[in-house]
């Protein structure tokens, strides 16, 4: 809901939407590797359809980026080999 009301204002006032980001996309368990939708699937790609929008990428669920995120680093630069 937040997502598209932002990009319905951003329209408005004439601000290019270049696309639509999935955070929490997908957990995946850190010992059995499992991946569960646990906030559900395709929200955003159901919403950027909606917008005529593109999913520019997602970001899952994971302990590595919550610490990353904590400590002010973005996960690229403190794991830069990380998927």
């Amino acid at each position: 809901m937040d997502a598209h009301k932002g990009a319905e204002m951003f329209r408005k006032v004439q601000v290019p939407v270049l696309g639509l980001v999935q955070n929490m996309s997908v957990f995946q368990c850190p010992k059995c590797k499992h991946r569960t939708h646990i906030f559900g699937a395709d929200g955003a790609r159901k919403l950027a359809q909606t917008l005529d929008l593109d999913v520019l990428g997602d970001i899952p669920l994971h302990l590595n980026i919550r610490k990353a995120s904590d400590t002010g680093q973005p996960i690229v630069f403190s794991q830069p080999e990380s998927e």
